[in-house]
């Protein structure tokens, strides 16, 4: 068996390069690969706790903190208070935020079209679908 076309072994091999790749191209911006996330959720989903933040984006709560803390103090987000359960917080972009998603949204969309330019339209489609699929299976 060639553990090197591994299905594990290939998409870490290929998350390192994109993610490489992607904080190259977000460092002008000190924004982070995984603070992008956050904006992206943030943007579509105000007002999401922590909570929600960490299973949306796949990471531990602790973690989620953290960053949460690093982009409270670059004054990208905003917490408010959960008065339902005053140990949650709701998160929101602030308007730094929202500046920073609208001038790196455009690098992000020319990094995604450069990383994919090597596939068809439809092995771009069936990418995200298999990757999709292998997300979704429990084990």
């Amino acid at each position: 068996m060639d553990l090197h076309n591994l299905i594990g072994f290939l998409i870490h091999r290929t998350d390192v390069k994109m993610t490489n790749y992607f904080t190259k191209r977000l460092k002008p911006y000190d924004v982070t690969p995984e603070q992008w996330s956050i904006i992206s959720i943030l943007c579509d989903q105000s007002g999401t706790t922590q909570k929600e933040l960490a299973e949306a984006i796949d990471k531990d709560q602790t973690t989620v903190v953290r960053m949460i803390q690093s982009m409270v103090r670059k004054g990208l987000v905003k917490k408010t208070i959960n008065v339902q359960d005053k140990r949650s917080y709701y998160l929101y972009l602030t308007e730094k935020g929202t500046q920073i998603k609208k001038t790196v949204l455009p690098v992000v969309t020319e990094a995604h079209q450069s990383v994919t330019s090597n596939l068809s339209k439809e092995e771009v489609q069936q990418l995200q679908s298999l990757l999709n699929k292998l997300y979704a299976t429990d084990y």
